[in-house]
């Protein structure tokens, strides 16, 4: 209401009161935008309906450490980086980026090892990136929690392979064999000088869309290499290392070059996950604007519904888990609520609709000197750098939480590997609610986000389980972030009321019998 102008407002009420006097029917106009809700917002969590097993929270890993360079953030900034992402955010998972380079040589002038790819010539790889990365960010995260990394050992003809192309172009079947010996290479020099064979391994990153990192390649090329190498793994005494592919630039494209991957038997046998990304720029779950206006509204874009629980049914069809592995510039600055609530929205709506087992934000840190450096100086403002956990400032040495940070610890902090999200729903569109079970340490943890401009009264019903003990949580609203709760007692037969604020998120845990 604008005070500067009753007139305008004298005028309605006026009009009212002729309407009311006149015997006409009364007008209800419905309660004010801010208002309390009167109703409570029912809750139903339902144990006995599960969904996806989580993976976890992840990234990509870097180790911000720079041939010629070195660290460039220094042993304290380093420490408290890692602190803030593995330990406080909760960071399990995710890929270490190239984890081998082939080529001492310049970025875009990497040459082949040699002539022969059944051969592996060690001294055509450069192994200081997989020493930075193992002793400058594993070795001090591990102990953090840190325990479900891969290699990102991924195939890439556009920038750091370049000459693969030219053999592709001559010698389809040897160029097959050249992509299989980066591969192995990776993994053998991990497992001999490090003792660590993970679980997964990072193959492609937008191989034929977006990056376009297989240059000219084709859904035939991401399947032949997915056979070749998974088959010279196996050969190499690798019995259990899969693939997570193919992590294509939009959810389209991940769908249908998955599709094409899982229908060859020969193939899907070496998958360990369905990967997929949510642009391009300015697209529905990158834009948090769009995020805000769409699902934060009430109104999830119905095609992104669509895509998402096609990619849930494929991944059903073959018993492989769906992954988000990437997403970012959400158009906000990244340390605005706006960020977390944004983000908070759509980690639900990832395992909400696609079933995701896991959701990677962009990097888990970044810094003022990489930043300029990967942009050839003309980038200055590191906050442009929305989807990384953490963003760090090397010349006033401070680092800066992010909104992604923040909401992916509103489930990662609470949320173990092997949890299971069981169904949840809620009577307000404007409140959203995802569930999880914690069998081994008979716990059920609930991630609710308030997105109504009013504070609302939740009353949880929980089937299939009795809650015991007291309940735990936190919350997050513009006022402050990660507040934890007063503990609170559950009602009779697991019930609870819980009164949320207006645009919050809060995690709540609660110890079952049943």
């Amino acid at each position: 209401m604008n005070l500067e102008k009753p007139g305008k407002w004298s005028a309605i009420i006026f009009l009212l009161f002729l309407w009311s006097c006149a015997g006409m029917p009364s007008i209800s106009l419905g309660p004010l935008v801010g208002s309390k809700a009167t109703t409570p917002v029912a809750v139903v969590i339902d144990g006995t309906k599960r969904h996806q097993v989580m993976e976890g929270f992840g990234a990509t890993h870097l180790p911000l450490v720079y041939e010629g360079r070195g660290d460039v953030l220094g042993p304290r900034l380093r420490a408290s980086a890692i602190n803030l992402v593995y330990k406080q955010v909760g960071i399990t998972t995710g890929n270490l980026e190239g984890a081998l380079l082939e080529s001492p040589a310049g970025w875009n002038e990497r040459a082949n090892d040699d002539n022969d790819p059944s051969t592996i010539r060690w001294a055509g790889f450069q192994p200081f990136n997989a020493r930075a990365i193992k002793q400058r960010l594993v070795d001090l995260a591990e102990p953090l929690g840190f325990d479900n990394y891969f290699l990102g050992q991924k195939v890439n003809v556009r920038w750091a392979s370049p000459w693969l192309d030219q053999i592709r172009n001559r010698d389809y079947n040897r160029y097959l064999d050249e992509v299989a010996e980066q591969v192995v290479a990776g993994q053998l020099y991990w497992r001999n000088e490090f003792g660590i064979v993970p679980r997964y391994e990072m193959l492609f990153n937008e191989p034929l869309s977006g990056n376009r990192e297989l240059l000219n390649g084709t859904v035939r090329d991401v399947v032949d290499i997915i056979k070749r190498a998974g088959g010279r793994l196996r050969d190499a005494g690798f019995t259990d290392i899969k693939f997570i592919v193919p992590n294509e630039e939009t959810e389209e494209i991940s769908l249908n070059t998955a599709r094409a991957i899982l229908s060859d038997p020969e193939a899907r046998q070496y998958v360990g996950a369905i990967g997929y990304h949510t642009y391009p720029y300015g697209s529905v779950y990158s834009s948090i604007p769009r995020i805000l206006s769409t699902s934060g509204a009430g109104r999830p874009d119905p095609g992104r519904v669509a895509v998402r629980e096609a990619l849930r049914d494929l991944g059903s069809i073959y018993g492989i888990p769906v992954w988000m592995t990437e997403v970012s510039h959400g158009s906000v600055d990244p340390r605005s609520f706006d960020d977390l609530l944004g983000r908070a929205i759509h980690i639900h709506d990832e395992l909400v609709y696609a079933d995701a087992a896991a959701y990677f934000g962009m990097n888990n840190m970044w810094d003022a000197v990489s930043h300029q450096l990967h942009s050839g100086g003309h980038d200055h403002n590191l906050f442009s750098e929305e989807g990384t956990i953490a963003l760090i400032d090397n010349r006033a040495e401070n680092i800066y939480l992010t909104g992604m940070g923040y909401a992916i610890g509103h489930y990662a902090r609470w949320i173990k590997r092997g949890a299971v999200r069981i169904e949840a729903t809620s009577s307000d569109p404007l409140l959203q609610v995802s569930a999880f079970r914690e069998n081994d340490r008979r716990r059920m943890i609930f991630v609710t986000i308030n997105n109504a401009p009013s504070e609302r009264q939740l009353q949880f019903t929980v089937n299939g389980s009795s809650l015991s003990a007291h309940l735990i949580g936190e919350q997050s609203t513009a006022a402050a972030y990660w507040r934890p709760l007063e503990s609170f007692e559950p009602g009779t037969e697991g019930s609870f009321s819980l009164s949320v604020p207006a645009k919050s998120v809060t995690t709540i845990a609660a110890q079952f019998d049943g």
